[in-house]
């Protein structure tokens, strides 16, 4: 089972350079409904994978600008941003980029000043990461970072391997997850155990009991 995370692509948001607490909430909340920009992306055939997104323009957008085609497609609150907020209450202009800064870390503290500490987001794509593991099929996951880097915690808690991406996750990266059972556990690369080539990787995983 391979599972591959996008992170979703920027949006056509203008953003001014500072805000004060509500008009820095009704901003995030405008963003909600931007579209999608991609710049130039070379779009490929994922007609083998169901791909799932969040609900919002720019995420359901992200997969038409990646793909020519796909399997089928579903949009999921279970996949949707973080409901970022203010940090504190005030009137006074601060910099954008410390309402974000400070809301993410506030969100990472699981301060209930947030509209979502990590730890409710975490239990939120755990319901996704139960409905993925049933249908053991490989799929496609498109979401923004925060609930990108949730779900992340989630797979590997879950004996995932992650493979590809960085801390902070960025506009259309990508991360592919594989469960660790799967990997021989003998070599320095993710065989899955389905590369006839990797004997070094196939005898440990004989000796741990994975295959016969």
């Amino acid at each position: 089972m391979k599972i591959i995370l996008i992170c979703q692509a920027g949006t056509d948001m203008v953003w001014e350079s500072r805000y004060d607490a509500d008009s820095f909430e009704r901003a995030i909340e405008t963003e909600r409904g931007c579209f999608a920009v991609g710049g130039s992306v070379r779009r490929i055939d994922a007609s083998a994978y169901r791909v799932y997104t969040g609900t919002s323009r720019a995420c359901m957008q992200t997969a038409e600008i990646l793909f020519e085609r796909t399997g089928p497609i579903e949009a999921t609150p279970l996949l949707d941003d973080v409901p970022i907020r203010a940090f504190r209450d005030t009137g006074k202009a601060l910099p954008l980029w410390l309402w974000k800064a400070m809301g993410e870390a506030q969100w990472r503290a699981d301060s209930r000043r947030q509209g979502e500490t990590r730890y409710q987001t975490e239990r939120r794509v755990e319901k996704l990461a139960d409905r993925l593991e049933a249908e053991s099929k490989d799929c496609i996951v498109i979401c923004r970072g925060l609930t990108l880097a949730a779900l992340k915690t989630v797979l590997r808690r879950r004996g995932f391997l992650l493979e590809g991406g960085g801390l902070a996750p960025k506009p259309l990266e990508r991360v592919r997850a594989t469960k660790k059972i799967l990997h021989c556990g003998g070599c320095h690369h993710n065989c899955l155990l389905s590369e006839a080539k990797c004997h070094i990787g196939r005898e440990k995983a004989r000796e741990r009991g994975i295959v016969a």
